[in-house]
């Protein structure tokens, strides 16, 4: 594991303990099992207030930012299905199956020190905004 990476794993791990991390043809995978959903949040008919979460660093990284996020395929916004979703454009090694949420940060400027700038844990964090979109 490169040591940009594995800095970031330990800053996650001490904002979301149970998060996993698996490589795959030379990128990096990332699954939260628990992540807190705003209000409205759907699988079916039945309201869920956490889900998994899922999300792919490419080899590149930290020069380029993440792109996109999975959730649980099924997901959606009282009874809608979320815009700027589809199927993802890479299989995760988590299994289940997926849905591919669109989504980027601006200004994204990460630095060496993985604590100041950019990284994964304000990357995961800003999933909160896309999702309060709702539909």
């Amino acid at each position: 594991m490169r040591a940009r990476i594995s800095h970031e794993l330990a800053l996650l791990r001490r904002h979301f303990g149970d998060v996993e991390h698996a490589e795959a043809n030379g990128e990096d995978w990332f699954r939260i099992p628990r992540y807190v959903l705003p209000d409205g949040w759907r699988m079916g008919d039945k309201a869920v207030s956490e889900l998994p979460v899922c999300f792919l660093v490419k080899g590149n990284y930290p020069g380029d930012a993440p792109y996109g996020f999975l959730t649980p395929a099924g997901l959606n916004f009282k009874g809608a299905a979320p815009n700027n979703t589809g199927a993802p454009p890479s299989t995760p090694p988590f299994s289940g199956e997926w849905l591919h949420f669109s989504w980027s940060v601006e200004n994204w400027s990460a630095t060496a020190d993985v604590g100041k700038g950019s990284n994964l844990l304000a990357w995961v964090r800003s999933f909160i905004v896309r999702l309060q979109e709702g539909a």
